[in-house]
């Protein structure tokens, strides 16, 4: 049963309030919680108990639930309590919320993560429509027309075998001039011809950079897939697109009007080591809920040969510069 507080509770947000909160983000997010086309119910009854909300596919299927708390509560505690609500009514997806702080959960890919607004009913219904017709990667081979020198074949397989066992990110580190960016479209294409990703981000720090980046994979996907930059603002360009190119100081701006964190399946960070390094190129990074490869030449080794504990304990500011620095972690 939800734990509803009616009272004032001495001036704190309740859970009555949080849902407030929860409304407004959802609507931000695309949900309808009224009328005739609405997808979101609340109050549901299950044998499991009563779900805070429950979120509908477009034929009215359950696909994902919320499971709300008041703001005195991490709502990362009622993981148990959402699993059972999911699993008593066929939900994959769990999303678990208070006014301030928000989870998202598949249920078949690790564990809940936070996520920085609700994903849309669009995005979650594409991804679940995905998943059912993926393989594994390791059943797609690489395509050799796309890149054929074998250390960039003994890469992709290393990736493609390496997530089908679970991992989720990985830094591909390759000298200057050996493939990067063709090796990327490789293991691009293993990725769509799996069903395992449908769109790719493919994030660079400098205009020239996406220019080369987009000729690449136009020249090596010809007419299979589709490959654009990104324009903020202009989803008419990027819409529909299988790999959208962006540089990094475009998406510092726009990435939240322009996407929810379900939009994208896989993101490429082009030089690594400088393109996820700053506030602001972290919090993209960590905006998407997506498989994440790196690719750099010249990674920052910034915690190699470091005492992690004694550096914390003689000069903490100078740990945290070191994690933010360091293209490994």
């Amino acid at each position: 049963m939800a734990d509803i507080n009616k009272n004032n509770n001495g001036g704190g947000i309740t859970e009555q309030d949080a849902r407030i909160a929860i409304n407004r983000k959802l609507q931000d997010s695309g949900w309808i919680l009224e009328g005739s086309s609405r997808n979101v119910l609340t109050e549901q009854h299950s044998e499991a108990g009563f779900m805070d909300y429950l979120l509908l596919d477009r034929n009215g299927r359950n696909l994902a639930l919320v499971e709300a708390k008041k703001d005195s509560i991490d709502p990362y505690m009622a993981k148990n309590q959402g699993r059972g609500y999911a699993e008593a009514n066929n939900c994959r997806y769990v999303f678990l919320a208070n006014s301030e702080q928000l989870y998202f959960w598949d249920l078949e890919e690790g564990d809940a993560t936070p996520i920085e607004r609700f994903i849309s009913p669009e995005d979650l219904q594409r991804r679940h429509d995905l998943k059912l017709s993926r393989k594994p990667l390791t059943s797609v081979p690489h395509n050799t027309e796309i890149c054929d020198r074998p250390y960039q074949k003994e890469a992709s397989d290393t990736i493609a075998k390496q997530f089908d066992e679970g991992k989720r990110a990985f830094l591909l580190e390759m000298a200057t001039g050996t493939g990067k960016t063709r090796l990327s479209a490789a293991i691009i294409d293993r990725f769509l011809n799996a069903h395992q990703a449908e769109r790719v981000l493919f994030i660079v720090d400098r205009i020239e950079l996406a220019k080369q980046a987009l000729d690449a994979f136009q020249i090596a996907f010809k007419d299979d897939y589709r490959a654009v930059r990104y324009k903020p603002g202009q989803h008419a360009v990027f819409g529909g697109a299988n790999v959208v190119v962006a540089t990094i100081q475009s998406l510092n701006i726009h990435f939240r009007e322009d996407f929810t964190p379900g939009y994208f399946d896989l993101v490429f960070n082009d030089e690594a080591h400088r393109s996820i390094y700053g506030e602001l190129p972290r919090q993209v990074v960590e905006y998407f809920q997506a498989i994440r490869i790196g690719l750099t030449a010249t990674p920052n080794d910034f915690l190699k040969n470091i005492d992690v504990e004694k550096l914390q304990d003689n000069d903490p500011l100078k740990l945290e510069y070191r994690f933010a620095r360091d293209t490994y972690k």
